[in-house]
């Protein structure tokens, strides 16, 4: 929105007292826009229920494109105030608004629903969403959108460790992706597909797609995506034996993680922790506890900080 075209706020708060019913709502929406682009969140969210207050208690009837706009705005502010079981529940309550009048909305909540419960670690309920969201799909859905649905099922299912029924659809998104022609959201697929075959120790598949997600990598010249596919090849070279490969690998994912303007701690560890088996395998256990030492005050650290 042009500044031309933002309307006062002055003007609008000065509006509210001789205001009432929809267009008070109304009114709190416009303000809702203004305080979330300047990045008041908090203030978006309270304009936002206010609206909502008062379109729930109105005997005329609101239209479902309103009662939409309002859900959404409390749902991403919500989010953006890091309460993302709290916009999960907003999204859901909005569903049962919007089921009968408008499905289409009520599903594509569904999506919101399982996305923010997914952030907030609630993988079963995410799951549930978007279990929820597939079975009320539109025929006329694009390749790319029933292959987001599905990819966000099977990477709910990655988190939730049950690899088995994660595979299916993660290899259907990867159909849909790939007929849509999207490399990148394959590279998703592909390396949550190489995480399972890892853990369900299918070496051959484990070392194929994790090829499939370095080749991409190294193509796009994505060092992020370059740094978790060496760590996937890594894992999945240690199944086939291949320990100096695995050990070259992950120290590399390590070193391109450490060298990132923004370096994942948490992956930090994770590589170290493998590196930490393939140096025990290999006998040098001196190694090995030096960097469980180091290991211990960082994850000390890291868990202070969740804390």
């Amino acid at each position: 929105m042009s500044k031309e075209n933002k309307p006062d706020e002055k003007e609008l708060w000065k509006k509210i007292p001789s205001t009432q019913g929809a267009d008070r709502a109304d009114a709190y929406i416009e303000l809702s826009h203004l305080a979330y682009d300047r990045g008041d969140h908090k203030a978006a969210l309270a304009l936002c229920q206010s609206a909502r207050e008062i379109y729930e208690g109105l005997t005329t009837y609101v239209g479902t494109s309103q009662l939409l706009h309002v859900y959404e705005g409390i749902t991403w502010s919500l989010r953006r105030l890091d309460r993302d079981a709290e916009a999960a529940q907003v999204a859901l309550d909005a569903v049962a608004l919007l089921n009968e009048e408008d499905p289409l909305a009520a599903t594509e909540m569904f999506r919101d629903a399982g996305r923010f419960y997914y952030a907030a670690g609630e993988y079963e309920k995410s799951l549930e969403c978007h279990n929820k969201a597939i079975a009320d799909c539109n025929p006329d859905m694009t390749d790319t959108n029933m292959g987001c649905d599905e990819y966000n099922c099977g990477s709910t299912l990655v988190q939730l460790k049950r690899y088995a029924e994660a595979l299916p659809h993660l290899l259907a998104a990867r159909g849909y992706f790939k007929k849509s022609k999207e490399p990148e959201r394959i590279f998703y697929c592909d390396e949550y597909i190489t995480v399972c075959y890892i853990e369900l120790n299918n070496s051959v598949e484990a070392i194929n797609y994790a090829q499939k997600t370095l080749d991409f990598a190294v193509t796009a010249q994505k060092r992020v995506l370059e740094t978790w596919a060496r760590y996937r090849m890594g894992c999945a070279k240690v199944l086939i034996g291949e320990l100096d490969e695995a050990e070259e690998e992950l120290r590399q994912a390590l070193s391109m993680n450490a060298d990132s303007c923004d370096v994942d701690w948490d992956l930090a560890v994770e590589v170290e922790l493998e590196i930490v088996k393939i140096l025990i395998i290999k006998g040098r256990v001196a190694e090995a506890d030096e960097i469980t030492r180091r290991l211990a005050n960082l994850k000390d650290i890291l868990e202070d900080e969740d804390d």
